[in-house]
Parts: structure tokens; C-alpha cells; sequence
């Protein structure tokens, strides 16, 4: 069991962010609500748009299970620690998963969200496989954490109130059940 104790101050990050990933083809382009188009942003709903991602799409949509949420959580518990980045916590459901992330050393959030997929998408295929499927959307949601109060918010309220798997620094990690 890793337990993370508190940042030291000389290592007081440099920036937090509220980093979301969501699950691949979790939200279809006809759903309800709309859909977010990577560069174009909100889009309503569109069947034919819908039908044509369907149709091109080489694996089933991701939904994540319980299990996969914890892995989750403890590859970018790892992930953070091999790169020096500090997690603060996470909240997950079956769509999407948060983060919360800092770093003391200057770095580009999108660099730093590409490397992180790709240590969750290494971990999800070796544990839960095929290997080399997506398990993704393109990019993904970040939000500079704006003060300790934003970041209280996050890990007190907003992060515990998703259905799925909760951890914050100075739990034990979550375990990952067969």
C-alpha cells in the first residue's frame, strides 16, 4: 500500500489542472445533449454523423468497469510518479475519469495529457486487453485548478460525487478486484 504524504513546500507546483478522459465512443454524435467536435467544440445532435462514426469505428465503444477504474487510477498514480508530476486525487465513472495533476517543472498540458493516455492506454491493454485498441477520445478536457479552494472542491465534493471508483492523495490506492 503507497501512501502519498504531503508535497514538501520547495516543491510546491508550478501549475494543477483538472485533467478529463473520456472512454472511446462513450458519447455519440446523436446523443441528446449534443456532442463536442475536437476542434469545432459543441455540435448538436447529428444521426448522419452518428452513423458514420459507427461505421468507421474499429473497436466496440469502452465503458469502465469498476476494475478498470481502479487500474486506471493507480497507472496514473504510477505514471505521475515516474514523471514527477503529483496526483492529487481522481473520480470516475463508466464514461470518463478526472485527474487532478500538478507539476512543478514547466510542461504543455496537451504533451502532458498524450504521455498519460498513453501509460493508461498501455496499462488497460496489457490488464484488460486487446492491446493496441483505443481506449480513448481524442485529446481531453483541462482546466487550470484556479486555488487550494478549486482544488478542495474537486477532491472534497465534485471528484467523490461520480458513481464510480474515488481516490485521494493519502488513501491507500484502490485495489483492483479479479
Amino acid at each position: 500500500m503507497i501512501e502519498l504524504l504531503p508535497i514538501p513546500t520547495s516543491e510546491v507546483p508550478l501549475a494543477i489542472y483538472h485533467i478529463t478522459l473520456h472512454a472511446y465512443r462513450s458519447w455519440p454524435a446523436d446523443h441528446p445533449r449534443g456532442y463536442v467536435h475536437h476542434t469545432d467544440g459543441v455540435q448538436p445532435p447529428d444521426p448522419d454523423i452518428a452513423g458514420a462514426r459507427d461505421r468507421m469505428a474499429k473497436f466496440d465503444e469502452v465503458k469502465f468497469n469498476p476494475k478498470m477504474q481502479a487500474i486506471l487510477i493507480r497507472a496514473a498514480h504510477e505514471s505521475c510518479r515516474r514523471n514527477r508530476w503529483h496526483l492529487y486525487g481522481s473520480g470516475s465513472e463508466l464514461t470518463h475519469v478526472h485527474f487532478a495533476i500538478g507539476w512543478k517543472e514547466f510542461q504543455d498540458c496537451d504533451e502532458m495529457i498524450r504521455r498519460l493516455k498513453n501509460a493508461l492506454s498501455f496499462v488497460l491493454g496489457r490488464d484488460i486487453g486487446p492491446r493496441g485498441r483505443k481506449w480513448f477520445v481524442r485529446g481531453g478536457s483541462q482546466r487550470r485548478v484556479k486555488d487550494q479552494a478549486h482544488l478542495d472542491y474537486l477532491l472534497d465534493t465534485y471528484f467523490p460525487d461520480h458513481p464510480g471508483v474515488f481516490w485521494r492523495n493519502g488513501q491507500p490506492l484502490p485495489e483492483v478486484d479479479s
